[in-house]
């Protein structure tokens, strides 16, 4: 059961919109789960245009890429995403929401969402490495994910859709 009553649905950005991804990306609190890859990620404007091709424009089914989004007040809240690695061999999920929002349901509601969208573009799995630190492996043990791999680094984690 969420905790929070407010909605979110998946938003497809503009390119102008951008600048939401980039505070997230460059937040210290909110990317503090990715301490051991380096913290914040820079996201510069200049960027923004080669990376929207890729991601939102350009969608074959192997990328998906959307903000999570307060239906009722049409707030950003965080964002989802899947993309399929060949090397890997899998379909490779996150879901990020800003520190500000965290603690209110919205990273199990955006996870549940992702994981219906991947299901309606014909994905079969999910997967996600998560450090072993990071809080979320919970969120997605939670939401239906089954641990498949453990080391000292990183938790691997899956889901059959």
């Amino acid at each position: 059961m969420y905790r929070n009553m407010d909605k979110i649905v998946l938003y497809r950005p503009q390119l102008a919109e951008l600048d939401f991804r980039k505070s997230c990306l460059g937040d210290p609190e909110t990317m503090s789960y990715n301490h051991s890859y380096g913290g914040t990620i820079d996201f510069p404007r200049e960027c923004w245009a080669d990376w929207y091709a890729r991601w939102v424009e350009g969608e074959t089914g192997e990328r998906f890429y959307r903000y999570l989004c307060l239906e009722a007040s049409q707030t950003f809240v965080g964002e989802a995403a899947y993309y399929y690695d060949g090397e890997f061999g899998e379909y490779i999920c996150d879901v990020l929401i800003s520190a500000q929002y965290r603690g209110q349901g919205f990273g199990r509601q955006g996870l549940d969402l992702l994981c219906a969208a991947a299901r309606e573009n014909g994905v079969k799995r999910l997967v996600d490495n998560i450090a072993v630190d990071n809080p979320s492996i919970e969120l997605f043990l939670n939401a239906g994910f089954r641990e498949r791999l453990r080391n000292e680094e990183y938790v691997l984690v899956e889901k059959e859709l």
